[in-house]
């Protein structure tokens, strides 16, 4: 999971974009292993700052369309991801509506309990439906922006080339939980490339390997934010998202994460 209310004034995400260019230049005479945080630190700065992150990120209602790809072929439809964040990453009120031309699927997170509703049916999710729920939140590009609130501990892998002029800094993120995420960032814009994470059905099982692919970033209510997606499991594409609409700081109430609500349209429990 994304109407956007604009800023007559300067908007404050181009002059955060512009310090953390500034901040991202490399020091004159050497090649110092940066350090993680200071990585980090210009990412948050380039997405908007954790000041302007916290308030205008808070809550959201993202609208968007995905493809999903696999051997048999193509399916589309349209997904809407509304979200209220709280102080801790595990705490965070999810919901994700996807609609395909034979389905509505709605699974959320009402700050107790995961649940789902399937064509209109309350069922409970399996294990691994609630496991893969909370595992795309965990590694998430927005955790390494909230690493101080999580307690994240965080590491200097190295760096590659990205381009002419670019390289990306590598940078793994373990959470409290043992959850870690690795992330390749821009040394020249600060923003989230790409993704890496691992997920085992059972302890002793064969990990499956995703990658994200981040790209099209639109400054949107003084944030940056990626409005196109690739997802790769093992290697192989197997999911395209992209953003059509973007709304932030919206009165979106706390109630429309109960299951009761779940068939509800969203305009019907987000306010203006």
């Amino acid at each position: 999971m994304i109407p956007v209310f604009l800023n007559n004034r300067f908007p404050i995400g181009r002059l955060a974009l512009v310090l953390a260019l500034v901040l991202a230049a490399p020091a004159a005479g050497g090649q110092k292993t940066p350090k993680p945080e200071d990585v980090v630190e210009r990412a948050i700065m380039a997405y908007g700052s954790r000041a302007v992150l916290s308030t205008i990120q808070h809550n959201g209602v993202l609208r968007g369309r995905i493809k999903f790809i696999q051997p048999g072929g193509v399916s589309e439809g349209k997904t809407t991801n509304k979200f209220i964040r709280k102080h801790k990453l595990d705490d965070d009120l999810l919901m994700l509506e996807l609609e395909l031309p034979d389905t509505k699927f709605v699974i959320g997170f009402d700050g107790k309990q995961t649940w789902s509703v399937n064509n209109g049916e309350v069922q409970e999710p399996s294990a691994d439906t609630v496991a893969a729920f909370r595992s795309a939140h965990t590694h998430g590009f927005e955790a390494v922006l909230r690493y101080k609130e999580n307690d994240g501990k965080l590491e200097y892998v190295g760096s590659k080339q990205f381009g002419p002029n670019n390289d990306l800094d590598i940078i793994d993120l373990t959470l409290p939980d043992g959850n870690r995420t690795r992330y390749e960032i821009s040394r020249r814009s600060g923003r989230i490339i790409y993704l890496d994470y691992e997920d085992k059905k059972a302890p002793d099982g064969t990990p499956v390997k995703y990658r994200l692919y981040f790209k099209d970033f639109r400054v949107i209510q003084n944030t940056l934010v990626p409005y196109e997606v690739q997802v790769f499991r093992d290697g192989t594409l197997i999911e395209e998202r992209k953003l059509v609409e973007v709304a932030y700081s919206v009165h979106l109430e706390e109630s429309a994460f109960k299951v009761e609500n779940a068939n509800k349209p969203t305009e019907a429990v987000v306010k203006p």
